[in-house]
């Protein structure tokens, strides 16, 4: 059996199974302790193509000889993140008889897993899920948590609600099949746990050449050790209340306006939240807030993951700051998670939005000169 670690949130517990051949090994247990008349797997196309034989089988070893399968698919990309996606979910699961006491299946990165798990809890009320990410970045961060939701063209997730579920089952064997882009698009959520709370986690990728683990790279311990990270602070803040689960939007003011901005097809969510952690940095140290240099190290570790990045991006710094003022975390005033020291992050409001500007396009020149 892989690793398994706890989230505790509130009146819900659930395991995160983090390893090699997990889809084998624990989804026919967890099938037959739910115990479902059918299975919706959500996903993509492809994905169904490329791992959907496997974990139908896996699926079918723990159902009633009753019980079946159903996929409903949608086009990868951010920008099909929808209600209109969410919509044709609804009628889907409808006409195929699905029921409150039916299970859905989310099977794939973080737009899966957001979408999918805002139709499990909104459909019918809420019907219960399991987290299958196929992504790094949906196995350290997006997974875990209970937070889902869609974007509207104002901005992302600005449309979701928390709905936790039964289970996340991070199969790191599917990470092998993963494009170059996008193990460099989850290193960004890795990183961001080094930043605010690990500093062995930064000094691993400092080490690694060309700023990547190589090829026969063994990704479960990380996972495994963001995952922890994740699952600590859901526990301590499940709702974002306390402003400690908030910190965990390191980069993600900046990063949400850059895709919003670029309509979310330029940017990866993980592309965009590292150049937000190279702003956050420029405006921590601008500010006077920070109490080391954190720049140059940011751009170390954080621009070999932009190297697939298209250039130039062609937005402009006061578009963003435009999408800033949208952003649904803001409250009263736009607010920042900063580095004061390594590992030491706080919550800032009502920064002066010349320097907010201008922190945004020295780290836009940053991207350009670091082709």
């Amino acid at each position: 059996m892989p690793a398994e670690l706890m989230v505790r949130a509130g009146e819900k517990e659930y395991p995160v199974l983090v390893g090699k051949g997990t889809y084998e090994e624990a989804v026919p247990g967890i099938m037959r302790r739910l115990k479902p008349a059918c299975v919706s797997v959500v996903s993509h196309p492809a994905l169904q193509e490329m791992h959907g034989g496997a974990l139908e089988k896996a699926i079918i070893e723990g159902l009633p000889s009753s019980g079946r399968i159903i996929w409903f698919t949608f086009p990868e990309g951010e920008e099909n993140k929808t209600l209109v996606t969410v919509m044709a979910g609804y009628r889907f699961l409808l006409e195929k008889g699905f029921t409150r006491e039916d299970l859905v299946l989310a099977f794939g990165g973080g737009v899966v897993g957001d979408l999918a798990g805002f139709l499990a809890a909104t459909y019918m009320r809420g019907v219960r899920y399991l987290q299958l990410p196929t992504t790094l970045m949906s196995m350290v961060d997006s997974s875990i948590g209970g937070k889902t939701g869609v974007d509207l063209p104002e901005g992302k997730n600005i449309v979701g609600c928390f709905h936790h579920p039964e289970a996340v089952i991070a199969d790191v064997s599917v990470l092998a099949t993963l494009p170059g882009r996008e193990v460099l698009n989850g290193l960004a959520e890795v990183a961001k746990y080094g930043f605010l709370y690990d500093p062995e986690i930064l000094r691993e990728m400092e080490g690694w050449p060309e700023g990547r683990p190589g090829g026969e790279y063994d990704f479960a311990p990380l996972v495994r050790r963001c995952a922890a990270h994740k699952a600590r602070v859901v526990g301590e803040d499940e709702r974002d209340l306390r402003g400690i689960r908030a910190l965990l939007n390191y980069g993600h003011t900046f990063g949400h306006a850059l895709e919003a901005a670029l309509g979310y097809r330029m940017l990866r969510h993980g592309e965009a939240v590292a150049l937000g952690m190279i702003m956050a940095s420029r405006l921590a140290e601008w500010s006077g807030l920070a109490r080391t240099p954190l720049v140059e190290r940011h751009l170390r570790v954080l621009l070999p993951l932009l190297r697939e990045v298209p250039r130039p991006l062609n937005i402009s710094s006061r578009e963003i700051l435009r999408f800033m003022e949208a952003d649904k975390k803001k409250g009263q005033a736009l607010r920042f998670v900063l580095l004061k020291d390594w590992q030491s992050p706080v919550l800032v409001e009502s920064l002066a939005s010349d320097l907010v500007e201008e922190a945004v396009q020295e780290s836009l020149r940053d991207l350009s000169e670091g082709e």
